[in-house]
């Protein structure tokens, strides 16, 4: 993970030090013929209900389940996903996984860990209850 972030945390300092001056330099002024930027109304995620994607879903569940490491952030975004599902039980325990993902967030460690595991438990047992057993 590691890997990923600092290439981007790197380019992200790179264009706030490109936007820096040495204080000697005018700031450049905008365009009068340059559009305004407009900012896209946030769009709120459909239910999903396709079975490919649920299945993929399981698997990304499972796959964070035998990780090494417990990383809050893609259990959050994979409870996200899962609570969306259609399905009541899985969705049921996307939603375990969001709140143990925003635990984990908020104070990491021993006890956050143990409640991940659990709730990536439930989803793939919610899963395996609608699939068989994995790799779904």
């Amino acid at each position: 993970m590691i890997r990923r972030i600092l290439p981007a945390a790197t380019l992200a300092l790179a264009a706030a030090l490109a936007g820096c001056s040495s204080g000697s330099e005018p700031a450049a002024e905008p365009s009068a013929t340059t559009a305004a930027p407009t900012s896209a109304a946030p769009t709120t995620p459909g239910p999903i209900s396709d079975e490919p994607t649920i299945r993929q879903i399981c698997n990304h569940v499972a796959d964070l389940g035998s990780a090494p490491n417990f990383h809050a952030a893609p259990n959050l975004e994979a409870g996200q996903r899962a609570a969306r599902i259609t399905d009541p039980s899985i969705a049921n325990a996307g939603e375990k996984l969001m709140r143990a993902a925003g635990g984990a967030s908020a104070a990491p460690g021993p006890a956050s860990n143990v409640e991940l595991a659990q709730a990536q438990i439930d989803v793939a047992q919610a899963c395996a209850d609608k699939y068989g057993d994995g790799p779904w």
